[in-house]
């Protein structure tokens, strides 16, 4: 017989090699159990079956517990407590916009003043204020005669501007010049004016127990549209409403609303939560889905607007002028009006799994009180608005995470200790045995 058939293989030395190892693994470790079954020593087959079978149990004890604690952690990780330590707290104020409404005789003024003619009013009307149904007009369109390319500076010189549209405004009994705190900011309805708002990199006003609850006072000199909302919010069409009706101010109307507010914030083991396990964002985050987020805050309102806008490009390769600067997409010209006025039922269902955002802040409307006055009673052709709190908040929600992997890492060392008698050390002592030891 040859000699080669005596040679061991490498298969055969490499498990050798190992078998040994794992012998002096069992004969150092100070695993509870594991020398009596894995010993190079002599130790009898009913005590090595014995200690097989504890060691399984504790296996199976084990896997039984970390089961039950890795399934709390996939589900229902999240809980909710009141806040009642409200001396401390600072809360913030709304932010109020406020949008032009359609003015007619300022289009056909426009019109006039350019020598363009009288057939294009509801074309200018359609394009420069926003409309439901898009633009008509555009489906029917008879170019330079019932619509016009190259809109967009038309709409600029058309709408007012802050100062042709505000007066008079006191913020905690002090006046200010309006331009300088309702500043220009995009929407679904155009160019607004916003006070309050963070999008303009301003800084959100609060309130407390030393500031009590002031109010924001301003007039409008022109047929509005008020909107109030949280701070950090784009205003869009499909936004919650809080003023109902009362939120169209025609002029020579006078308008209070007094506001409460529902604030829900994070404990900080919450942020160690996946985003798929608790179901929120954060301002700084984006939704899982996006690649690329157009915004530089998260909120509820924003996600919607933005999947109406791509629900828009999808069908038309284009997105509504008011909307393609804030989701930066291509605006649409008079052909993609046109599409988005022919597929308004379809763009309009656009499904979003839009999370809710983790800080959230909402204002619901406690009293509303608003009254048309007569020209005699108004010399001056304006409409008065009042925005306050009715009181400060005294609950608020605080969310917390019940598990998390502070949590499972706690875990997984209890089980370890309790049915193995391990602990870290036991993991580097097993490393170290193994991979280093000779």
């Amino acid at each position: 017989m040859s000699e080669s058939m005596f040679r061991p293989t490498i298969s055969n030395m490499v498990v050798y090699k190992l078998k040994q190892r794992l012998q002096h693994v069992c004969d150092m470790s100070n695993l509870h159990g594991i020398k009596h079954i894995c010993s190079s020593s002599y130790i009898s087959w009913p005590k090595r079956i014995f200690w097989l079978a504890i060691v399984s149990a504790c296996c199976f004890g084990a896997w039984s517990v970390l089961r039950s604690s890795l399934r709390l952690l996939s589900s229902d990780v999240m809980s909710y407590s009141v806040d009642t330590n409200y001396l401390d707290w600072d809360t913030p104020y709304p932010a109020v916009t406020v949008c032009e409404q359609l003015d007619t005789n300022r289009i056909m003024t426009y019109l006039n003043r350019n020598d363009l003619p009288n057939s294009l009013s509801t074309f200018y009307k359609e394009v420069t204020f926003w409309n439901m149904k898009y633009c008509r007009t555009c489906t029917k369109c008879d170019m330079n005669k019932t619509c016009v390319e190259g809109f967009v500076d038309d709409i600029k010189r058309i709408r007012l501007n802050c100062s042709n549209l505000l007066s008079d405004c006191w913020w905690d009994n002090q006046y200010f010049p309006c331009c300088d705190r309702f500043q220009p900011v995009e929407t679904e309805y155009g160019e607004c004016f916003s006070f309050n708002s963070v999008l303009n990199e301003n800084t959100a006003l609060t309130v407390n127990k030393e500031t009590g609850t002031p109010c924001l006072i301003f007039t409008t000199v022109d047929a509005s549209m008020i909107r109030i909302h949280a701070s950090d919010e784009i205003v869009s069409v499909d936004m919650e409403n809080i003023l109902g009706r009362t939120s169209i101010l025609p002029l020579l109307a006078n308008l209070e609303a007094i506001l409460k507010v529902e604030q829900t914030v994070n404990d900080a083991s919450v942020r160690s939560v996946t985003k798929k396990l608790r179901s929120c964002l954060f301002k700084n985050e984006k939704p899982l889905y996006v690649e690329r987020w157009p915004f530089k805050l998260y909120t509820y309102s924003a996600c919607k607007l933005y999947c109406k806008a791509q629900s828009q490009y999808n069908y038309c390769n284009c997105t509504h002028h008011f909307l393609s600067n804030l989701v930066n997409l291509p605006a649409c010209n008079v052909t993609g009006l046109a599409c988005l006025s022919n597929n308004k039922d379809e763009i309009g269902k656009f499904n979003c799994s839009c999370p809710m955002g983790c800080d959230e802040t909402s204002y619901k409307v406690t009293h509303v009180f608003y009254n048309r006055s007569s020209k005699a009673e108004n010399v001056v052709r304006s409409s008065r608005s009042v925005v306050r709190f009715g009181q400060l908040p005294t609950m608020r929600v605080r969310r917390f995470a019940i598990r998390d992997n502070l949590g499972l890492v706690v875990d997984i060392g209890g089980v370890g200790g309790v049915f193995f008698g391990a602990s870290l050390l036991s993991l580097i002592e097993f490393i170290y045995l193994f991979c280093i030891r000779r």
